[in-house]
């Protein structure tokens, strides 16, 4: 909310009133979920984020970002490097569900890549081209996500398949 208000400079009784009543709404809001079924098979088990890998999670994500935006602008703009799309199927070893998640976000918010389903440890990603898909299949994306929650990870990937045609599926 202090990120808003820095941002709009609306500083009035009015704004600040549907501000606190927003965050309360949000707030409540995300105390339900956490308390959702889903989540709550893992609280026993649960593997805290650790916050500050986090600070080097974000920026080295950003870094993918923009680098995988300049290798998808190259693969459209060069009528040379046509597009070789694939799908990738491969089984990860996070702790949780919202590693899981975090990762599936982190793929679909890297140009060129595009998480299709999660079920269970099991990810199948859409790939532009073998260059977009290069740091999901050598595990570097998903071993940055398991730094979230632990020290060392250890083969966070495993049993990767690489579909090119729909008759290979």
């Amino acid at each position: 909310m202090t990120f808003w208000l820095l941002l709009s400079g609306h500083y009035d009784f009015f704004h600040i009133f549907l501000g606190v009543i927003s965050v309360a709404f949000v707030v409540g809001l995300n105390y339900r979920l956490r308390n959702h079924r889903i989540f709550r098979e893992e609280l026993k088990q649960q593997t805290r984020l650790r916050i500050f890998r986090l600070f080097v999670y974000v920026p080295w994500l950003l870094w993918q970002i923009v680098v995988s935006s300049i290798q998808v602008a190259y693969v459209v703009l060069h009528p040379s490097v046509p597009a070789d799309p694939s799908l990738v199927r491969f089984k990860t070893r996070l702790p949780n569900t919202g590693s899981k998640v975090i990762l599936g976000n982190s793929i679909t918010l890297t140009p060129g890549t595009l998480t299709l389903e999660i079920k269970d440890d099991e990810f199948l990603v859409h790939a532009l081209s073998d260059v977009s898909s290069s740091g999901i299949v050598s595990g570097e994306l998903p071993g940055q996500v398991a730094k979230l929650y632990a020290e060392k990870p250890k083969d966070v990937v495993s049993n990767i398949r690489i579909v090119k045609s729909s008759r290979d599926l």
